[in-house]
């Protein structure tokens, strides 16, 4: 029996303590990576949640009070601190719901026959009277700190230009009113008792001599209306454009235009109306109907032509009591008879919370513009709501389905952030992301697989070993270029070069491969003994210069082409037959990105080629096959799990590529699949957007979301893969 000597025990002892620390660290750095994986997870996770969380109404305060008069309207200071009632005794009252008391009260008007208020970024209020006059008010809250407490100020202060304006010359009472006013213009309705339909524009001028601005009342002549017996409810646009006039089974659109009125059009109504609203922005009119259900209608344009469209209609299990829209967001409250409060963001068409919670008759509702109380006065007093509600406008239906925004034609995916007004309402469908990061994806892959998985077997299989010492370092190196010069190239140089060129473009896709037939085919043909000049393995030198050659034919006289089949211009010729054109498009992006990528691809598939045991090749060819039958049959097959791998890393890469779709790509978020046209894919757009996006807020919460979904995608991609991989290398061991 042989024993060890005592040094080659102590070595044994040393490799099994090195083995056992080595094998420890690399178990443990996997599962490190994994627990880092699944921390960025949570994390994502952690970010996102608070989107999709319900909508928490808690009750915070109430002050118990009982009023003689009716109310006409309610409101609130920015915070909901401080509210202010006005009454049909023509009295505005103030109270302060903290401290449960009343701060002051101002009488405006005696005995009003009429009210009615602007949109609540207007702050303006008028009370008609029954000699046909018209008296203009506003509310305000001044801030004063005293002591170092901040203290509100109530005021109410008239519209000096026309503290009153007499509306009728007939001096008859006015029973309803309807008030758009801003710093320069105005717009004033008033129906009659007598039906009679009546309205002012309020227009202002600046002197040039004094600097003095003169405001002065123009009648508006209505054309084509004599009396408006059973009109309901009347708004104004505060662009001052557009009027809605409502009856019970008829909604009307009048264009205001040069003290002009002309009805636009008239649109029956199925069921009983009652009441108009503008919604925030007030794009949008809100139809409240008798049957406990409102609609929501908005201006489209089909056919060059402008039309009010229904876009969505609400219901309820009651009628509706009280309807009051946010400020600045698309969201409504609604309370019904039957004590019920639902909250509703209309855009999403989600109801957002519902709950019973009033016992009594609800006389007023309102919200303040923060959005974050509900506000009601009930017959035994005010009671007041706190609001958890930040992120109303996404839900899975806007996030991933086409939804109908204001001054579409039709519902449509659409990703749009941010606008230059307040007016604006954010589009947050990440369809047209993520589809123009597949669109990106593609087309590079497209360019890139071929010409890297033909090179790699070129090189593995064909090129002779001095030359493949050479090559395959230069096209690995390829892989260390930066991304940003590649994608600075392309959008500077390569799109521009594509656009002059885009004939010669599209022609190389068809000349390339069909003169590489081409040569091929002649150079079978060849005699033997001209063949064997070459070394084998070199067939690239006569391959390169045809190329070369033909690419620049192909540029100098791609306008013969153009010419005969596309009348001179193929640009125009797209355009006519609808095929947008951008200058930095999916055609640049695909060169660019595949030339990115191209290195990853070939450097793996490279090596699972090359590493097919020689002597599978070698018995192939032994039994008589050819060499491509051997390539075709063995070669390929073998590295097939190599090969399908290293498609698989250039998809990846390619969906997860920032710098050169954000240069080479014109950033616009549509989903449209012309090679012709950008797009905007996950990563781009949260490169661009995410330092502008405030944080906590719904944009920063989904660039999150988009960020997880190409975690997601990433994931699921190399699981698949490397399924696959393991389905082929299981299939082909046998080789």
């Amino acid at each position: 029996m042989a024993y060890a000597k005592p040094n080659q025990r102590t070595r044994d002892k040393q490799r099994r303590v090195v083995d056992l620390i080595m094998r420890v660290w690399v178990k443990s750095s996997g599962v490190g990576i994994i627990a880092a994986l699944l921390l960025i997870c949570f994390y994502l996770l952690a970010v996102i949640s608070p989107i999709f969380t319900s909508v928490n109404v808690e009750p915070i305060n109430q002050y118990a009070v009982n009023y003689t008069h009716s109310t006409l309207a309610i409101g609130s200071d920015e915070q909901g601190k401080m509210v202010y009632r006005i009454d049909e005794s023509g009295k505005v009252q103030f109270i302060d719901l903290i401290n449960k008391n009343q701060v002051s009260e101002q009488q405006i008007i005696s005995d009003p026959t009429a009210f009615t208020t602007t949109i609540e970024s207007q702050d303006w209020f008028a009370f008609g009277d029954k000699k046909g006059r018209v008296q203009f008010a506003q509310i305000g809250f001044q801030t004063n700190y005293s002591k170092g407490e901040r203290q509100l100020i109530p005021y109410v202060e008239s519209f000096l230009p026309f503290p009153t304006l007499q509306m009728d010359d007939k001096q008859k009472a006015l029973t309803q009113l309807a008030l758009s006013l801003t710093p320069n213009e105005g717009v004033v309705l008033a129906k009659t008792e007598d039906n009679r339909l009546l309205g002012f524009e309020l227009d202002a001028s600046v002197n040039q001599m004094t600097g003095e601005t003169l405001w002065e009342a123009i009648p508006i002549h209505f054309n084509g209306v004599n009396e408006v017996k059973n009109l309901l409810s009347m708004v104004i646009t505060p662009n001052n454009d557009f009027l809605y006039l409502l009856y019970q089974h008829e909604l009307q659109v009048w264009s205001l235009s040069e003290h002009q009125a002309s009805l636009r059009e008239s649109i029956p109504l199925k069921e009983s109306a009652q009441k108009l609203t503008l919604l925030a922005g007030a794009h949008s009119v809100l139809v409240q109907f008798d049957n406990g259900s409102f609609s929501q209608w908005f201006d489209t344009i089909n056919n060059e032509k402008r039309s009010l469209t229904l876009i969505r209609t609400f219901n309820f299990d009651a009628p509706i009591e009280q309807l009051s829209p946010e400020v600045y967001r698309k969201g409504v409250s609604v309370i019904d008879e039957k004590g019920n409060l639902t909250l509703i963001h209309t855009t999403t068409e989600k109801a957002l919370f519902k709950q019973h919670l009033f016992n009594d008759v609800v006389l007023a509702a309102t919200q303040p513009p923060n959005g974050e109380k509900l506000i009601t006065l009930t017959k035994s007093g005010w009671k007041c709501f706190d609001i958890t509600n930040p992120h109303p406008e996404v839900s899975i239906q806007s996030v991933f389905g086409k939804v109908w925004y204001e001054g579409y034609p039709e519902p449509a995916y659409i990703w749009q952030s941010t606008a230059a007004n307040d007016d604006f309402e954010s589009k947050f469908s990440l369809m047209p992301l993520a589809f123009g990061t597949l669109k990106a994806a593609f087309y590079a892959l497209i360019f890139a697989g071929p010409i890297a998985i033909g090179s790699a077997i070129y090189t593995a299989y064909f090129m002779s070993a001095n030359v493949r010492r050479y090559v395959k370092p230069t096209i690995e190196i390829m892989e260390a270029l930066p991304t940003v010069i590649i994608g600075l190239l392309a959008g500077i140089w390569l799109a521009p070069i594509v656009e002059n060129n885009l004939i010669a473009v599209f022609s190389l896709l068809v000349f390339f491969p069909l003169s590489m037939i081409i040569i091929a085919f002649v150079w079978h043909i060849l005699p033997a003994h001209i063949m064997r000049k070459l070394p084998r393995g070199q067939h690239a030198i006569l391959l390169i210069p045809a190329l070369v050659v033909i690419g620049y034919f192909t540029f100098k006289y791609g306008y013969v082409i153009e010419d005969w089949l596309f009348g001179g211009d193929l640009r125009n010729y797209l355009g006519d037959n609808g095929v947008g054109y951008d200058q930095r498009n999916a055609l640049v992006v695909g060169i660019a990105m595949g030339a990115a990528i191209i290195p990853t691809i070939y450097t793996i598939a490279e090596d699972a080629i090359f590493s097919v045991p020689k002597h599978l090749s070698e018995g192939s060819l032994a039994l008589g096959a050819t060499q491509w039958q051997t390539l075709t049959k063995v070669v390929l097959l073998t590295a097939s799990p190599g090969i399908f791998s290293a498609v698989m890393m250039g998809l990846g890469r390619a969906v997860g590529e920032t710098m050169i779709v954000l240069m080479a790509t014109g950033n616009t978020p549509i989903m449209d699949g012309n090679i012709l046209e950008g797009m905007r894919t996950l990563a781009a757009n949260i490169a661009i957007e995410m330092p502008e996006s405030e944080m906590g807020s719904t944009h920063f919460r989904m660039l999150f979301l988009a960020a997880f979904l190409l975690f997601v995608f990433t994931f699921f991609v190399n699981s698949l893969a490397e399924w696959i991989r393991q389905g082929l290398r299981e299939k082909y061991r046998s080789l």
